[in-house]
């Protein structure tokens, strides 16, 4: 019995200590403040912006049209052969996803792409248009003479294409934008910075 109320004492003798402790507590203003334990950070899953790039093989920075008039003259005693091509068509400028470098830190996404190059060039031969002017003892160019005209026509379409450069600055910046759209809903993403790829 004597032992039970030794304990009960020792108890209550704890108690008051501690209960002193807050009593005693002054709230102070300028204190600094515990520091909690912060959540765990939440950053940019690498293989998620990779997957949301992956939707599509190619991106497509600028459509546009071309034309190209080649001609073809031959003149002899007997009589002169005159005929003229315009070969017309559409083009495509973009990149390869495949070829789009991206790293992640925290946050942040960094992509590196190439620069746009010719993704495709359609001029259909059946859509050219011929013009002709041949004397009466001249013959006419067959089919194998057209369609070297038209070769011609197209490699030249080609190269104008190239020497484009404002065509393909533009397609630079669509694609730019085309990239950060698709990136942006990916989770924890915040900042996207471009980098030239070399």
């Amino acid at each position: 019995m004597i032992k039970k109320a030794a304990k009960g004492t020792l108890m209550v003798a704890s108690l008051a200590v501690a209960g002193g402790l807050y009593v005693n507590t002054v709230f102070d203003p300028g204190a600094k403040p515990i520091p909690v334990e912060k959540a765990s950070a939440h950053y940019v899953d690498k293989q998620a912006v990779i997957n949301a790039l992956s939707t599509k093989a190619e991106l497509v920075g600028l459509t546009g049209k071309v034309a190209k008039t080649i001609e073809y003259n031959d003149s002899e005693w007997y009589g002169d052969k005159t005929y003229k091509l315009a070969a017309t068509g559409t083009f495509k400028l973009g990149i390869q996803t495949a070829d789009i470098q991206v790293t992640t830190h925290g946050n942040t996404v960094t992509v590196k792409f190439p620069q746009p190059k010719i993704i495709s060039v359609d001029i259909p031969f059946d859509k050219a248009r011929v013009s002709k002017d041949v004397g009466m003892f001249r013959k006419d160019l067959n089919e194998a003479q057209l369609q070297a005209m038209f070769g011609k026509a197209r490699t030249g379409a080609i190269d104008d294409i190239k020497r484009n450069r404002q065509a393909f600055d533009k397609a630079e910046a669509s694609v730019e934008r085309t990239i950060e759209a698709l990136i942006k809903p990916v989770e924890n993403v915040k900042h996207i910075e471009f980098m030239e790829a070399k």
